[in-house]
């Protein structure tokens, strides 16, 4: 006797055809308004896990102290903002403010070399300790 779920060809099919031809159908499909929707629209709980990006917070202190408060500071902001929008699952965000405080380090640094060098060469031009004393 044959199986209630086989068509009559014996293999796998949503079930027999009236008559008597193999009724293999096709899976449902997926309704048209949700074919469209990426995967990323349902939030961070179903979106696939990513690493938080770097948020350069030790280097933007260091230069905030070391090379330019001004510059600095705000790299410490933006750094500061990419732990917060990793956490709300603004990914792209949060790479956004990564990039920034990169950014603003850099140019806190290449600003506190100059500074320095000219603080460095200033002090050396003005040193008069060490001038040249004739001996007797």
């Amino acid at each position: 006797m044959a199986d209630k779920h086989q068509g009559t060809s014996g293999g796998d099919s949503w079930g027999p055809d009236p008559l008597g031809q193999p009724s293999f159908q096709t899976p449902p499909q997926q309704p048209k308004w949700s074919q469209n929707v990426s995967q990323d629209h349902w939030g961070p709980q179903h979106s696939p896990q990513r690493p938080p990006p770097n948020s350069y917070m030790t280097p933007a202190i260091l230069v905030t102290l070391l090379c330019f408060l001004p510059t600095g500071i705000a790299a410490i902001v933006f750094a500061s903002q990419v732990s917060a929008k990793s956490a709300a699952g603004d990914y792209p965000g949060a790479v956004e403010a990564s990039r920034k405080a990169r950014i603003l380090i850099l140019v806190s640094v290449g600003i506190g070399v100059v500074f320095w060098l000219i603080v460095i060469i200033a002090a050396s031009a003005s040193d008069t300790s060490n001038a040249y004393v004739p001996v007797p």
